[in-house]
């Protein structure tokens, strides 16, 4: 994708990869509401070359608020005592090697958002966008750091700015999880655009990529490895499984394989499963079909292909419901296609890809250009 200049300056200068002697490698980490992942990936001969992954479950590390340091909901809000041992923890346990780290912010604690100037200069755009900041952003500028991305798509009286912000607060939270690891934070990133890195980079059409977490389900549609659109809805794959635990009175985990070895099936004897889980993701889509119908009407283009992504795209059946409803193509992400690996691993790697769609993205971004 199209580098964001806000992203290069939480960039720390003395860690370059492209120096002699440099440490190569690169350790992506995502950590989500139910568990934290991460991808070391090596630079060699201008490929990524998968090192090792892992992932670990918050359950057991995540249990103390910082009243301090309110950071709203998600795992932001824990003491940074807590996430710090949960990610030295999966660093260890994972093998990771490397201390050059790149962490991704949720999109619900950063504001992105496309916007229309008259064409300026280059200087004017700079003095502009504090201003047209201020209408965009929830908080005062002053208390978030701005980036922003000029998209030119030749209309000759306007031009469209990616703007992107972040709460120092969350910013500096980062750091101290990094320092509490002992890792060298390399580099902070927006989960969109880590995911469209890995998922869509190049693509020239236009996209949705639809990342359904735990909790709460991005939707995101791209052209030319550009973010469009983004959108979030508080609902996940966690709502369904539990939905699934209360309506045959079973528990969670017992659900949650109901979830993935029946899911949306059409077999009669599975029918009782399906008919609990079908309106829950019926929901999920129209809202997303709703997304790319905002987007078709203002685009010169219309989506054409739907990604799915995060832990809840391996819900059973659901790439094919999917096909049914949307008309056009649907695929599960697959962000190691971009990555060197042994084949035997091929198998395992395919099932977990989707839920590794940020965090593989994260860490090619210290080695690939888009």
């Amino acid at each position: 994708m199209v580098t964001i200049p806000f992203f290069k300056k939480l960039t720390f200068p003395k860690f370059d990869f492209k120096l002699g002697g440099r440490d190569t490698s690169v350790v992506g980490i995502d950590i989500g509401a139910s568990s934290v992942k991460v991808v070391e990936l090596k630079e060699e001969g201008g490929r990524a070359i998968l090192k090792t992954y892992g992932e670990l479950k918050t359950a057991g590390y995540l249990k103390k608020v910082d009243h301090e340091r309110a950071m709203g909901g998600g795992f932001l809000r824990f003491l940074d005592t807590d996430i710090g041992k949960m990610v030295e923890d999966v660093i260890r346990e994972a093998g990771v090697e490397t201390k050059q780290a790149v962490f991704s912010i949720p999109s619900v604690s950063s504001f992105v958002t496309l916007i229309d100037l008259p064409r300026l200069k280059e200087h004017e755009i700079a003095e502009a966008i504090p201003f047209e900041a201020k209408k965009y952003i929830p908080i005062p500028t002053a208390e978030v750091l701005l980036g922003w991305e000029v998209i030119d798509e030749g209309d000759p009286a306007i031009i469209k700015v990616l703007l992107v912000a972040v709460p120092h607060e969350i910013i500096e939270k980062y750091k101290r999880i990094a320092d509490y690891a002992k890792l060298e934070l390399r580099a902070l990133e927006i989960e969109h655009f880590a995911m469209i890195r890995a998922l869509v980079p190049k693509e020239k059409r236009s996209s949705v990529l639809l990342n359904i977490g735990d909790h709460s389900t991005n939707i995101a549609i791209v052209r030319e490895g550009v973010l469009r659109l983004t959108h979030t809805i508080d609902r996940g794959a966690a709502e369904i499984t539990k939905v699934i635990a209360q309506g045959l009175g079973v528990a969670e985990e017992r659900a949650e394989h109901f979830k993935k070895t029946i899911g949306l099936s059409d077999r009669p004897e599975e029918k009782e499963v399906s008919d609990i889980i079908s309106p829950l993701v019926d929901a999920l889509l129209h809202e997303t079909a709703r997304i790319i119908n905002v987007y078709n009407r203002s685009s010169k283009d219309h989506v054409d292909k739907l990604v799915l992504g995060g832990g809840g795209a391996n819900l059973r059946g659901l790439l094919d419901y999917a096909v049914k409803l949307f008309g056009f193509e649907v695929v599960l992400g697959n962000p190691f296609a971009r990555v060197v690996y042994p084949a035997f691993m091929q198998p395992m790697l395919k099932e977990l890809g989707p839920s590794f769609s940020v965090v593989v993205g994260l860490a090619l971004r210290e080695i690939t250009s888009r």
